[in-house]
């Protein structure tokens, strides 16, 4: 593992805390929270035609959408879903081919993700969103937040992208697809541990690990984790200069954030930093995590007044 871990940090310079990103959830799994109940509507359809599933609960405005990362599915989020329900609308997403959604897709793009989301969005009549990315899914929230920005008035990204001038280079997917892959299909503690998923909690949350990468399908996955890549690449930059709307960052200490590389695409960007906490951010710190969620939502409502 050690070998392993040198060799992307070689590969990618500035990257080897940001490879945990991509591996969402492979970390942080199971319904943390059972008892959380559903208003109607929790499928919405595809432009292509997929099922997308979803809870939704609460009351309240801005409506905060929730969108998990790679190799998880919206359970990651059953915490922070129960929690904020008390004052918001709350939508928790299953992105297609993870969790309850639809696996008939062809072609599992961070683009095709971020119309899915919009189309819940739309589907559910909602006008005024807060979009929450974790990881993978910070880069559909940014996608989706370019397709509909009449409805959206901020985003908020989790442990993803901290210096967007240092990503992966196409010489390295390979290595790092099959790092990630073998990662859900052989999963530690150790890999998990020793590459930053998460500090605290260990033994329960690798346990959480196991029953989330132990599903009868993984359909879409490895193409997904590609296509992020190859998204970072070509379509990062591009899609930040499109942004209409306010983007904060929530990303733990032990990988730097780049702000100055930010602030060149979207000057309003602010990154909020965590002590003590791993890739799980909200696992870890999950009090502080929801603090600082908050304060961001309060930030955007005040800021589209």
């Amino acid at each position: 593992m050690a070998d392993m871990r040198l060799r992307f940090e070689k590969e990618v310079s500035m990257m080897e805390r940001a490879s945990q990103l991509f591996l969402c959830g492979v970390l942080i799994v199971g319904a943390m929270v059972s008892g959380c109940t559903t208003k109607t509507d929790d499928v919405v359809i595809s432009p292509d035609g997929v099922e997308i599933r979803f809870d939704r609960l609460g009351e309240g405005r801005p409506a905060l959408v929730f969108i998990h990362g790679w190799a998880n599915d919206r359970s990651v989020w059953a915490a922070q879903a129960v929690h904020f329900s008390s004052n918001y609308e709350v939508v928790n997403i299953d992105l297609p081919s993870f969790g309850e959604s639809g696996k008939n897709r062809q072609h599992f793009t961070i683009e095709a993700f971020g119309e899915d989301v919009a189309s819940v969005i739309e589907g559910l009549g909602l006008d005024e969103v807060v979009l929450i990315g974790f990881s993978m899914g910070a880069t559909v929230a940014i996608e989706a937040a370019t397709n509909i920005p009449e409805h959206v008035v901020g985003v908020v990204i989790v442990e993803e992208m901290h210096n967007i001038e240092a990503v992966p280079p196409p010489s390295a997917f390979d290595d790092i697809e099959e790092f990630y892959m073998d990662v859900i299909t052989n999963p530690t503690n150790e890999k998990l541990v020793s590459n930053g998923f998460y500090i605290n909690n260990q033994e329960t949350t690798y346990q959480r690990v196991l029953s989330m990468v132990q599903v009868p399908s993984r359909d879409g996955w490895r193409e997904s984790l590609r296509d992020l890549f190859r998204w970072l690449n070509e379509d990062c930059v591009e899609s930040l200069g499109q942004l209409q709307v306010p983007l904060v960052a929530i990303n733990a200490a032990m990988q730097p954030t780049n702000v100055e590389a930010f602030q060149k695409h979207v000057p309003s960007f602010q990154a909020k930093i965590v002590s003590d906490a791993g890739h799980l951010i909200m696992w870890d710190a999950p009090e502080e995590f929801d603090r600082l969620l908050a304060e961001s939502i309060e930030e955007f409502m005040a800021a589209s007044r």
